[in-house]
C-alpha cells in the first residue's frame, strides 16, 4: 500500500512538473500577449487616423539609430496626434465598438451552446427547423 501511495505521489508530481511552464515560456507568452495588445491598439488607431497609428507603431517599435533631436521631434508629433480631442473621441468609440463586438460574439456563442446542449429550462422554439 505504501508503494502504491509513493508511486501515485511520484507519478502525479512528474505529471505536474511536465505541465509546468518554465520562466522562459512564461516570458515568451507574456511578450506575445503584450505584442497582441499593441497590435490591437494600432489597428484601432488606424480606424481613426493613419498617421497617428504609424506613430503609435513607431512608439512601440522604436528605431535603433535615432538621434536625440529626432526623438524629441517624434515625441512632440506623437503627443500632438494622440492628445487631439477628435482622435481621442474616435479612438474611444473604436475601443467601445471592439468591446461590444467581443461581447456580442460571446453572447452568440453562449446562445448556440445552449441551443445545442440545452438544459431542463432552456427550451426555445427552433426557427430554422421549419
Amino acid at each position: 500500500m505504501k508503494i502504491a501511495k509513493l508511486g501515485l505521489t511520484l507519478s502525479l508530481s512528474f505529471i505536474l512538473t511536465a505541465c509546468a511552464l518554465t520562466p522562459e515560456q512564461q516570458a515568451e507568452r507574456r511578450a506575445k500577449q503584450v505584442r497582441a495588445e499593441q497590435d490591437l491598439q494600432v489597428q484601432l488607431a488606424k480606424q481613426c487616423d493613419v498617421e497617428a497609428a504609424e506613430l503609435m507603431h513607431q512608439q512601440f517599435n522604436p528605431p535603433l539609430s535615432q538621434t536625440e533631436k529626432e526623438e524629441a521631434e517624434f515625441k512632440k508629433r506623437y503627443a500632438e496626434k494622440v492628445n487631439d480631442p477628435m482622435f481621442q473621441a474616435c479612438y474611444k468609440m473604436a475601443w467601445q465598438n471592439y468591446k461590444s463586438q467581443l461581447e456580442l460574439e460571446e453572447m452568440r456563442w453562449n446562445y448556440e451552446r445552449e441551443m445545442y446542449w440545452g438544459g431542463w429550462d432552456s427550451w426555445r422554439y427552433c426557427y430554422y427547423c421549419w
